[in-house]
């Protein structure tokens, strides 16, 4: 039902539209000219440019989602089709598993979809296509992604099931996707003399979402499997609650 819904939506092709342009624009104007730069996956030098890195690239996919995400989740309220949907699913993992399953469906779609035009809009181009990790490494780091984008929904649901808020839940879903939260825990931490707090943001799905690159790595690999598994089981357990707690 819920990817019945998506697919009957016009934020759904609206995101992906805006994808598609935003692949044939970058190559375009000269903002990026390989694989690395088109998929945000340079790997941040500096906390004054992890907010660039990840403002491009998949992460604008994550940014999507959160917006799709949230409208999706507060119409069921402000529309009273909330009620309907408990009136015969009223145990809350059915709710909560449907809107995770369908929107990890769309983030894996729309993430092989921006690939997809990203490496078309390049050759057109003539940049070509340049992997250094050859085709595994781009496989691994859509898998990485697409793992940190399953913590992100399970993330910007529970926040969208406690405020039932448009606002805050696009807000909140612009903070984290583009690692905005976790490079003013960095910056709070350095003004307070507070080093360690900056490295907490690993643990963070932003942080965990800068870790990829196209160049694979075992490590890093295992560490974002366990940081999205973490928040995914955090942020299930805690929307239970908030449907247990708050009235439909």
């Amino acid at each position: 039902m819920d990817l019945h819904r998506l697919l009957h939506s016009k934020v759904f092709y609206v995101s992906a539209i805006f994808l598609l342009i935003m692949a044939v624009a970058m190559p375009m104007s000269g903002m990026a000219t390989n694989m690395e730069a088109m998929m945000g996956a340079t790997p941040p030098t500096g906390s004054g440019e992890d907010f660039l890195n990840t403002s491009v690239g998949t992460s604008v996919i994550f940014i999507l989602i959160g917006i799709t995400l949230t409208l999706f989740v507060c119409g069921d309220y402000s529309g009273g089709f909330a009620k309907n949907i408990f009136t015969f699913h009223s145990d809350a993992k059915d709710y909560i598993g449907g809107k995770m399953l369908s929107m990890a469906v769309t983030s894996g779609f729309l993430l092989l979809f921006y690939t997809i035009a990203a490496m078309i809009a390049l050759s057109v181009f003539g940049y070509g296509i340049v992997l250094a990790g050859g085709v595994f490494c781009l496989i691994a780091f859509l898998i990485q992604k697409w793992l940190v984008s399953c913590a992100f929904i399970a993330v910007i649901l529970l926040v969208n099931l406690f405020t039932r808020s448009s606002a805050v839940g696009i807000i909140a879903g612009f903070l984290v996707a583009t690692g905005g939260l976790t490079m003013g825990l960095s910056l709070f931490g350095e003004m307070l003399g507070i080093p360690w707090l900056g490295s907490i943001g690993r643990f963070m799905v932003s942080g965990a979402s800068q870790l990829c690159t196209l160049t694979f790595s075992g490590g890093v690999f295992v560490q974002v499997l366990l940081v999205s598994a973490a928040w995914m089981a955090l942020c299930y357990v805690g929307s239970k609650r908030a449907l247990a707690k708050k009235d439909v």
